[in-house]
């Protein structure tokens, strides 16, 4: 049965059911400091920013984190813009503002730009987390790839003294063989003027099952593996070391991730569904291996001083999808044997090595808290993708960046002016390669494409992109802002080397240049009205906004193809908290975007943007926190996206769920608890169903969400 819950009915009840169990106290506001954005860069506060920023700081989300909820879910519903979690390990169609989101740890890229699996969220050791930096609109400061936005990571480092930290967390669905654990470990301790931490940590994951008590499948989103059926662990060590101004820090770590399917997918049920037929490639794997130096100074001549050192080298597996609706264009064994090889099973390598030098320079001899911030970046990648057989199905390629930028801020009067320039340059190598035969499946049937031979070369792109913004602090409660800002991206260049087809496509022995192939660079341009209010009891921020491209990228799961044309992207967000009670406070995230570019390039943007670029237009998010006299603190929270319905766009349903959380504080620890999908909802996860079409039927391929969930997990510290 599918359960149908009255959106503002439920709110008021769980608000007035958290009212009536309440007990209240005596305590005041407490004034907090203003939160410094390393995002930006600048040191800039969330308060002189003039754009939309958010700082969702660990103590917020550690209910969440510590009850089991998965870190994208977690986003998807107290970031407004950002498109609901797919419920897989991978990222696909979790826009922001309808556009990639580049995801930063510790300001530091974790993955290569050029091609990617959107794993970044799901590889992250929740309790390594300290709090979450979220920058909105295109931006160039930290590179290529944050058209639609950053969001950046802060974690952990060693606090003074000795601490020992365990964690131990459960949690099932309403059926059997649904078990979930979670286990973490960290010590830390200082010796002198050096600081040690040390990570541990261990997840696991049995079936997942939908609102109806189905077995959601192990790859329901076609290749991407779902979050079930999987162990992960991760590690890390952590160093701080300080000497009268210099500090250094220092994190190197690794994680290991696999997820064992049983059963292939069947993509023809609505929703896709657990199918017949036994699973027969090999496990989807994620390993990942990182390191990330930071040296500090704040007393140098030329001021502020920051110089970051950062790698990784990651090795991911997709899971093995059988040809057919879902998988449409497929290798074969042979250019006579139209049968799915075996082997065609994708593995990516991605080797990102780089440095960024960023100094803030004061200008206090020309004006009262003026400040300079400029720096240069430089970044190497390595990307390949074979099937098992070690055959490549992208052409290897290597790239080189370099940036410069400035970034002025000048206050004038009770206006803080801000300005900036940055200068960016690839040198992109790209290896000679056979694009292998493949076979396209279409209403009319199946047809063979015949390999092509893909010259590479050496090729460039560069551009010089800026900002300018503005934050009018009109009252001492009241900031109103106003910004124009560019962001500049290369978008997945090899899925165009993938995708690799000459005029003919169907003549053998053909050869394209990928001169002939090769994405333009996007340049985004963002402009941004907003206002920031904070009085006593109540907190609001609300931004409108519009980018435009002249080079969308936009990819149609339907024909597998990746074009560029005109688009643009328009919408909205506001946040509201309100300190309703000494103890109770209630808020409400809300976004809302729309999107449609030039399909047919008559430079008319006439089409709307497809589903996997808007899964949904509109999201908001209720929340009521109540902090109880014994210190027992519940988190109700109602999370609603609605559904889209565009011309030539399949119609997606919308979602509403409902979740609770606690936490008590026991002994040396706390004992966390939640629930999700408290009403046990049976409905299509909206970003999941967006993802992919029919191209038979031009319909979404749907895919089911998860049914309720109970999380309990104990912590403690010594």
């Amino acid at each position: 049965m599918t359960y149908r819950c009255p959106l503002p009915g439920l709110t008021i009840a769980m608000l007035m059911t958290s009212t009536a169990l309440a007990q209240e106290t005596e305590t005041q506001p407490i004034m907090l400091d203003p939160i410094t954005l390393t995002a930006s860069r600048t040191g800039a506060t969330v308060e002189n920013y003039p754009g939309s920023a958010q700082v969702i700081e660990g103590e917020d989300i550690a209910a969440r984190l510590e009850s089991g909820e998965p870190l994208d879910r977690i986003l998807g519903q107290l970031v407004p813009g950002l498109a609901p979690a797919n419920g897989t390990i991978g990222s696909a169609s979790q826009t922001l503002r309808g556009r990639s989101v580049q995801v930063l740890i510790d300001g530091a890229p974790r993955t290569s730009e050029l091609r990617g699996f959107g794993r970044e969220l799901s590889m992250i050791d929740p309790a390594s987390i300290e709090r979450i930096e979220i920058v909105k609109g295109s931006t160039a400061r930290f590179g290529n790839g944050a058209t639609g936005g950053l969001i950046n990571i802060i974690t952990k480092t060693p606090e003074d003294g000795e601490r020992t930290n365990l964690s131990f967390g459960l949690s099932s669905g309403m059926e059997g063989g649904s078990i979930g654990t979670d286990l973490s470990f960290s010590h830390e301790r200082r010796l002198n003027d050096l600081g040690l931490r040390l990570e541990l940590s261990r997840r696991s994951m049995d079936d997942l099952f939908d609102g109806d008590g189905k077995q959601i499948p192990s790859d329901p989103v076609v290749g991407q593996g779902n979050a079930d059926n999987y162990d992960s662990y991760s590690g890390a060590v952590v160093l701080d070391w300080r000497s009268g101004s210099n500090e250094i820090t220092a994190r190197v770590g690794g994680y290991h991730f696999t997820q064992g399917i049983d059963q292939f997918t069947d993509y023809s049920t609505d929703p896709v569904s657990v199918g017949d037929e036994a699973y027969t490639g090999q496990d989807v794997k994620d390993i990942g291996r990182y390191f990330n130096v930071t040296w500090r100074n704040p007393d140098l001549t030329i001021g502020e001083t920051e110089l970051q050192l950062y790698g990784s080298n990651t090795d991911r597996r997709a899971a093995f999808v059988p040809a057919g609706i879902a998988n449409p264009l497929y290798y074969p064994v042979s250019p006579v044997d139209p049968t799915q090889d075996p082997n065609a099973q994708s593995e990516l390598s991605t080797r990102t090595i780089g440095a960024r030098f960023t100094v803030n320079t004061s200008l206090d001899s020309w004006r009262d808290g003026a400040q300079l911030t400029w720096g240069l970046d430089a970044s190497l990648d390595d990307v390949s993708q074979t099937d098992l057989s070690g055959r490549d199905l992208i052409a290897p390629m290597t790239q080189k960046s370099l940036a410069g930028f400035a970034q002025l801020d000048v206050p004038v009067g009770q206006v803080d002016l801000s300005a900036g320039l940055r200068a960016e340059k690839f040198w992109l190598q790209v290896d000679d390669f056979t694009r292998p035969d493949a076979v396209q499946l279409s209403p009319a049937g199946l047809y063979l494409l015949p390999a092509v031979n893909v010259i590479g070369g050496d090729f460039n792109y560069d551009a010089v992109i800026g900002n300018i913004g503005a934050t009018w602090h009109a009252t001492p409660v009241l900031d109103l802002f106003a910004n124009i800002s560019q962001g500049f991206s290369v978008p997945d260049v090899g899925s165009f080397t993938r995708r690799a087809m000459p005029a003919n496509p169907f003549a053998p022995g053909q050869t394209v240049s990928f001169a002939a192939l090769r994405p333009d660079a996007q340049i985004v341009n963002t402009a941004e009205l907003g206002l920031r209010y904070s009085g006593d009891r109540l907190q609001a921020s609300a931004s409108a906004f519009l980018s435009t491209s002249d080079e969308g990228t936009v990819f149609e799961s339907a024909t597998n193809t990746v074009t560029q044309q005109k688009e643009r992207v328009w919408g909205g967000e506001a946040q509201l908290s309100y300190q309703a009670g000494d103890a109770l406070t209630l808020g409400a995230l809300l976004g809302w975007q729309e999107g449609n570019y030039d399909a047919d390039g008559d430079g008319s943007r006439e089409s709307w943007l497809p589903n996997n670029r808007i899964p949904t237009p509109f999201t908001a998010t209720l929340t009521a926190d109540y902090l109880f006299r014994n210190n027992l603190r519940l988190q109700g929270e109602l999370a609603y996206a609605a559904g889209r319905d565009k011309a030539g766009q399949p119609e997606l349903d919308e979602m509403i769920t409902v979740n609770l959380f606690g936490s008590y504080p026991l002994a040396r620890g706390a004992i966390n608890f939640g629930i999700t999908n408290l009403f046990d909802r049976a409905q299509d996860n909206i970003t999941a169903s967006s993802v992919r079409e029919n191209p038979l039927t031009a319909d979404a391929i749907r895919v089911a969400d998860q049914g309720r969930r109970i999380y309990l997990s104990y912590g403690l510290s010594f």
